[in-house]
């Protein structure tokens, strides 16, 4: 089926919406029959799931108590956006090149991930940001999650490389201009007019919690800020591990072996966005790393 999502005449004659629609119907038959016979009772929770619906990214019942429809998406004329309201007195400002419907499915999706019950929840309980949190979040888009904890920290840098995000980023936190920093290039290495080296932008910026999200390139991040990561005595970690095969396993031993304690999300997600997906076909959406100068 891989061999068939890349072949270039079946990309060409079959509609998008109808190849995803193929894709999703053989990743559920996969994963039914590669769990056939597991004991795990997270994984048993997914089967039951599956024997009743779609293959679905996050495949739990949690996800129907969210509807697209219900979102209503309004329009600010001074700033010429997008918006939806944010939790209280807060407005979530989107790219202007969005439609409206374009708006509701993706803040719908947003709420799903951050869900209680997702594998992509960043926060819990027992692993939260606080008063003298500085805060990097590392592929923002369009910063929900930081728009949630702005009111508890102390300083927020965003980082977007897409410059589409730059003005919805800045309507968003228009009223907070005092304590976020909004940095539009990509983390990594080296320094050049679309990136900036981690190493440098983070020395002396006392930053103390990382969420690092960016679809795909968390090894180009990693490689700017290994020292800085290594170096900490005290810092938090929400890392995304479900964009490639072995992220989980890959980030969870480096972080263990730079000392940090390491849990991962509750949960799994089936990423059928990556076309190269295969057994065992579900991953942890996220690990949540801490290291601490008291533990």
């Amino acid at each position: 089926m891989n061999f068939i999502n890349n072949f270039f005449i079946y990309r060409i004659l079959v509609p998008k919406p109808l190849r995803t629609l193929i894709w999703k119907s053989f990743l559920k038959k996969k994963i039914l029959s590669f769990y056939s016979n597991t004991n795990d009772i997270e994984i048993k929770k997914i089967k039951r799931f599956l024997l009743n619906n779609k293959t679905e990214i996050f495949p739990y019942e949690f996800i129907f108590n969210y509807d697209f429809n219900k979102i209503k998406v309004n329009y600010d004329k001074l700033k010429k956006l997008n918006y939806v309201d944010f939790n209280t007195n807060k407005k979530l400002f989107f790219k202007k090149s969005w439609s409206r419907k374009r708006i509701q499915k993706a803040f719908n999706q947003l709420l799903i991930e951050q869900d209680n019950d997702s594998p992509h929840r960043y926060l819990t309980k027992n692993f939260n940001v606080d008063k003298d949190s500085v805060v990097a979040d590392i592929g923002c888009a369009e910063a929900n999650f930081s728009l949630e904890i702005i009111d508890k920290v102390k300083h927020i840098y965003l980082f977007e490389s897409n410059s589409n995000w730059l003005k919805p980023l800045n309507a968003t936190f228009e009223k907070y201009k005092n304590k976020i920093t909004i940095i539009n290039k990509k983390l990594s290495n080296f320094e050049s007019e679309k990136t900036i080296d981690g190493k440098k932008f983070f020395k002396n910026k006392n930053i103390n919690f990382l969420k690092i999200d960016v679809d795909g390139a968390e090894e180009e991040v990693l490689s700017g800020l290994s020292d800085f990561i290594k170096n900490s005595e005290q810092i938090k970690i929400a890392f995304c591990t479900y964009h490639k095969q072995n992220d989980f396993k890959l980030y969870s031993k480096f972080f263990k072996e730079n000392g940090f304690k390491v849990e991962n999300s509750k949960g799994y997600t089936v990423f059928y966005w990556d076309k190269n997906l295969k057994a065992p076909y579900l991953r942890r959406g996220l690990i949540r790393v801490k290291k601490s100068i008291n533990s």
